[in-house]
């Protein structure tokens, strides 16, 4: 994405719809940016895809419990569903209006590379709203479900041909984006007032949370058009990726590709000894193949699939894993071989 403009602007004919992995993501990454949008008389909607109750280490220390199981978890969701409405309230004065999808929390990666039931929810969305501005995690997040849910907003946008302003955001990991919105510092204030109301967030992370609030938000700016990303007929896709002796203990390949006759998704074994020349064993029923060349990994582009819009790649440590957070996030397969 390229720089557009170095502020954010809004007019009363805008429509804003921010994508919210959890909740306390739409206060953190656009709270500011959700007020000026409503001073400039806009529209804004705020779409919950998960209930954030797979969130076992703050809920153990709020409620002084061990173990959790199922019942835990879904009251734990709805705690920080009645967290989210509360926060908006206080963003909003009940102008926003919003939905929460109830897909399983850290399950969004699973949700893009096994069916396309939140994908058909996303383009339902940006289809009943016709955003003028779509506000969604960055590629680059380390948080599986922010990064994931990055992608599937791209491929909703392809798959309805909706033409709009693309703005990402960054919670977890370095980085900055092109443009921000003002600073105003009754804005700022309103949205620690708003953060103040996930408690169930702040009981073990407010301090990190609060300097995250009080940063100005930035993103990544792009006029999204259907055609904007095509690359053309290929016929095979590379990408570098440090795939290294032992990386088949702990990973697999995901691979994500759109092409205008379809999407295309594979996970891929990886060899205990990569070597040079070798094909990567895909899992599953996939058209995809993949090879290394050197410290590159080609795809042969799948019959039929035409031009291709974009694809992505991702070394994805697999389940169980103790730490939520990747070390590396997806990577938009950038070299096109023609």
């Amino acid at each position: 994405m390229r720089p557009q403009s170095p502020e954010i602007r809004f007019a009363p004919r805008d429509r804003l719809l921010v994508l919210a992995p959890h909740p306390d993501d739409e206060t953190l990454a656009s709270g500011e940016l959700i007020q000026l949008a409503l001073a400039a008389g806009a529209h804004v909607r705020v779409l919950f895809v998960t209930d954030g109750e797979n969130n076992p280490w703050p809920q153990r220390w709020m409620e002084m419990r061990l173990w959790i199981n199922a019942a835990a978890r879904r009251r734990w969701g709805e705690r920080r569903r009645g967290e989210a409405v509360a926060a908006l309230k206080v963003l909003g004065d009940g102008a926003i209006t919003f939905r929460f999808l109830g897909f399983a929390d850290q399950s969004v990666t699973a949700a893009l590379m096994d069916d396309d039931a939140l994908l058909v929810a996303l383009a339902a969305e940006v289809t009943g709203f016709a955003p003028t501005h779509l506000v969604a995690p960055a590629l680059g997040d380390r948080h599986p479900d922010h990064s994931a849910l990055h992608i599937l907003s791209e491929l909703a946008l392809l798959q309805t041909g909706h033409s709009c302003v693309r703005l990402t955001y960054l919670v977890h990991g370095p980085g900055r984006g092109y443009g921000e919105s003002s600073a105003a510092q009754e804005r700022q204030q309103r949205k620690l007032e708003a953060l103040a109301c996930h408690a169930s967030q702040l009981g073990l992370s407010r301090g990190r949370l609060q300097r995250i609030a009080r940063a100005p938000e930035r993103f990544a700016i792009a006029a999204w058009t259907p055609t904007s990303s095509s690359a053309g007929e290929a016929d095979r896709l590379r990408i570098a990726m440090d795939v290294g002796v032992g990386s088949s203990l702990r990973h697999h390949i995901l691979v994500v590709v759109a092409g205008e006759q379809g999407i295309w998704r594979a996970r891929v074994r990886l060899p205990l000894l990569p070597r040079a020349g070798m094909s990567l064993e895909v899992l599953g029923d996939s058209p995809l193949q993949l090879h290394l060349d050197g410290g590159m990994i080609v795809i042969p582009c799948p019959s039929g699939a035409g031009k291709i819009s974009n694809a992505w790649m991702k070394l994805h440590r697999r389940e169980p894993r103790l730490v939520v957070f990747d070390k590396q996030t997806w990577q938009a397969l950038v070299r096109v071989d023609c």
